[in-house]
C-alpha cells in the first residue's frame, strides 16, 4: 500500500496514528476482522440451533454478536472509502453501541445466576442503563456531530472516546468481580454439602482465571486506544468483544457443571439445556433456588456445631 489513507471523519493532524498506515497494519486489521466474524457466526449457529426458549441471555448474546458483525463491515467499508456517505458513520456508532451495551447485559444475566440478593442485581442493571445513556448515547451523538464538523471536534472526540472506553471497562470489571465473589459463596456452600474440595477449588480458580483473562483483554484495548491507533483499535475491539462473548459460554458451562447433580453435558448441550427450560431464562430460577437452599443447609449445619461448642465451653468455665 502506498500513501496512507486517513480514517473517514478523523483529522490526520490531530490523530497522526489514526490511519491505514501500511500493508502490515491492514493485514493485522484483517486478522482481527476474521476472528470477530468467525466467532460471531459460530455463536449464532450455536444459539439458533440449540435454543428453544429465548431468554435475556439469548437475546443479549444474539444482538451483541450481530452488533459486532455489522460494526466490522461498516468500519471496513468506511475506512477503505468504499462507503463514504454520512450513513456509514451512523451505522458504525449504532452498531458499536449495540454490542457494547448488550455485552454488559450478557454479564448481568450471567451474574443473576449466582446472586443471593436481588437488590444487588437491580443496582447492577441500573448501573448498566445509566452508563448506556451517559457514556453510550452521548458517544453516539458526539460522534455523529464530530463526523460532520470534524475539524472543530476531533481533539474533543478522541478524548471522550478514551473516557467512555475506561467507563465501560470499569463497569465490566466490577460485574466480573461481583460474579467471582458470588460464585465463591456458592462453591463454599457445595463444600459444606459434601462436594469434593479439590474439584470445587479448581472450579473457583478456573472462573477467576477466565475473568482475569477478560480483564486483561479490556486493558489491552485501552492500551491500543491510549496509544492513538484509532484505526486498528476499531477492529481489535470487535475481535476482543467476540472472544469475550464466546468465553461467556465457557464460564456458564463451568458454573452449570459445578452444581450438585448437574449432568455432564458437553459445551453445546449445556447451552441448549439451559435455554430449553420452561422458565425461558436459562435456568436462572433453578440455580438461584439451589443456591439459596445451599445457604439454608449451610446455616443448619453450622448452628448445631456452634451450640455444641458453646455447651462444651460452659462446663469448663464453671
Amino acid at each position: 500500500m502506498g500513501k496512507a489513507a486517513p480514517i473517514s471523519g478523523i483529522n490526520p493532524d490531530a490523530a497522526p496514528k489514526a490511519e491505514i498506515a501500511s500493508l502490515a497494519t491492514s493485514m493485522t486489521a484483517a486478522a482481527f476482522l476474521g476472528i470477530a466474524w468467525y466467532l460471531c457466526i459460530e455463536l449464532n449457529v450455536r444459539l439458533l440451533v440449540k435454543v428453544t426458549q429465548p431468554s435475556l441471555y439469548f437475546w443479549a448474546c444474539l444482538l451483541c454478536s450481530w452488533g459486532i458483525f455489522v460494526h466490522c463491515i461498516s468500519i471496513l467499508l468506511s475506512n477503505f472509502h468504499l462507503w463514504t456517505s454520512y450513513w456509514s458513520i451512523v451505522v458504525i456508532h449504532v452498531s458499536w453501541l449495540t454490542y457494547v451495551i448488550f455485552q454488559s447485559l450478557v454479564l448481568y444475566s450471567r451474574l443473576s445466576l449466582v446472586l443471593f440478593k436481588a437488590r444487588v442485581g437491580r443496582y447492577v442493571l441500573g448501573m448498566i442503563l445509566v452508563n448506556a445513556v451517559v457514556f453510550g448515547l452521548s458517544t453516539v451523538v458526539f460522534g455523529l456531530r464530530h463526523s460532520r464538523y470534524a475539524m472543530g471536534l476531533t481533539h474533543a472526540y478522541l478524548i471522550w472516546d478514551r473516557v467512555q472506553l475506561a467507563a465501560f471497562v470499569v463497569q465490566e470489571t466490577l460485574i466480573g468481580i461481583l460474579y467471582i465473589r458470588e460464585t465463591s459463596r456458592h462453591l463454599k456452600s457445595m463444600v459444606v454439602l459434601g462436594s469434593d474440595h479439590d474439584t470445587t477449588r479448581w472450579n473457583l480458580r478456573y472462573l477467576i482465571a477466565v475473568n482475569i483473562f477478560i480483564i486483561a483483554l479490556d486493558c489491552s484495548i485501552m492500551g491500543l486506544c491510549y496509544s492513538g491507533f484509532f484505526f486498528l483499535q476499531g477492529f481489535y475491539k470487535a475481535a476482543v468483544y467476540a472472544v469475550k462473548l464466546r468465553t461467556e459460554f465457557a464460564i456458564l458451562n463451568q458454573l452449570r457443571a459445578s452444581l450438585p447433580g448437574a449432568p455432564r453435558y458437553g459445551s453445546d448441550n449445556v447451552v441448549g439445556q439451559h435455554h430449553s427450560q420452561d422458565d425461558g431464562a436459562m435456568g436462572i430460577l433453578d440455580i438461584l433456588n439451589e443456591g439459596r437452599e445451599m445457604q439454608v443447609v449451610e446455616d443448619a449445619v453450622e448452628a448445631p456445631r456452634k451450640r455444641d461448642s458453646a455447651s462444651k465451653k460452659a462446663p469448663a468455665d464453671a
